[in-house]
C-alpha cells in the first residue's frame, strides 16, 4: 500500500458531517528559486486536533505561517471559518489564536500585563477581558505568577504565558507551532491536557516533532516531506496501513523504503 491510498482511504468519513473549520486548495510558498509549499491541499473539520508531521524545512512551519496570516501564499487558496482569508483577512485575524516556537513577549510588563496587552485589539469589555484572563491564568497554572515580571520567569513558565496570551479572546482556530519543543515531561504533559480541553472550544492546528505526542493529540496527521503533504490520515490507521506499532516504527519504514 503507497501513501496516496492511505491519504484517499482516509479523508472521507472523518467527524461524521461536522463543518470544515478550514479549507486549503493548492496553497503554494515560493522564496525565491525554493518551494517550501509546493501545492498543498487539506480540510480541518471543526473541533479537531490536526497535526503536521516531517523533518525540518518540510513546510510544516511555513503551512501554518500562511495560516496564520503572518506570510502570504504565492498561489492558492485558504478559507478558515467559511470566510476566504484572502478577502476577510482582518475578520479572521480576531478569530485566529497563534503559538509561534519562540515566545514573543514583553519581559518588562508582568504576566497579567502581558494578557492584557496582547488582547487589546479584540474588542473586549474591562469585564470580559478580567474574567477571561483569570480563566487563563487558571489553566495555565499561573495564577500564583501573575504580578511577576516576565523576564524573572522561567523557561517553563515563560511557555505557559506564550499559551494563554492566544486564549484570552478565545480564538476559534488556535494554530501551535512545535511548542513542546525542549520542554521537561511534566510540562508536556501539562500542555497536553491544555489542548485537550481547548478542542472543546477551539480547532487546533498542532505541530510536533514528538510522535507519541501526535499520537496522543491529535485525531489526524499530515506527513510532509519536501514542500509537499505525502499522506493524511488517523496516527493508528496510518501506523497499521504500513504494518507498524505506531508513528516511530512508521517513519522507520519510511526512512528504509527512501534510502
Amino acid at each position: 500500500m503507497n501513501l496516496l491510498s492511505v491519504q484517499i482511504k482516509h479523508q472521507h468519513n472523518f467527524l461524521g458531517n461536522k463543518v470544515d473549520a478550514i479549507e486549503v486548495k493548492n496553497l503554494k510558498k515560493y522564496f525565491g528559486k525554493t518551494h517550501a509549499v509546493d501545492g498543498i491541499s487539506f480540510k480541518v473539520k471543526k473541533g479537531e486536533i490536526f497535526g503536521f508531521l516531517g523533518p525540518n524545512g518540510s513546510g510544516k512551519t511555513t503551512t501554518l505561517r500562511m495560516l496564520a496570516t503572518i506570510l502570504r501564499p504565492t498561489e492558492g487558496e485558504i478559507i478558515i471559518l467559511q470566510k476566504n482569508l484572502k478577502d476577510n483577512i482582518y475578520k479572521i485575524k480576531k478569530e485566529i489564536g497563534y503559538i509561534p516556537q519562540k515566545e514573543a513577549l514583553y519581559p518588562d510588563l508582568t504576566v497579567k500585563e502581558n494578557l492584557e496587552f496582547f488582547n487589546i485589539g479584540y474588542d473586549l469589555s474591562q469585564e470580559l477581558m478580567e474574567k477571561r484572563i483569570q480563566r487563563a491564568l487558571q489553566l495555565l497554572k499561573l495564577d500564583t505568577k501573575s504580578n511577576m515580571l516576565a523576564r524573572t520567569l522561567s523557561g517553563g513558565f515563560l511557555k505557559r504565558l506564550s499559551i494563554a496570551v492566544e486564549l484570552v479572546h478565545s480564538p476559534e482556530v488556535l494554530i501551535c507551532d512545535e511548542i513542546t519543543v525542549g520542554l521537561d515531561p511534566v510540562l508536556r504533559h501539562d500542555i497536553w491536557e491544555v489542548l485537550k480541553y481547548l478542542k472543546n472550544r477551539s480547532t487546533i492546528i498542532f505541530t510536533t516533532h514528538y510522535l507519541e505526542e501526535a499520537e496522543e493529540l491529535c485525531d489526524r496527521v499530515a506527513l510532509m516531506h519536501a514542500g509537499k503533504i505525502l499522506c493524511i490520515g488517523k496516527p493508528r490507521e496510518i501506523s497499521e496501513s504500513f504494518k507498524a506499532k505506531n508513528l516511530n516504527q512508521f517513519f522507520s519504514i519510511l526512512a528504509g523504503k527512501e534510502s
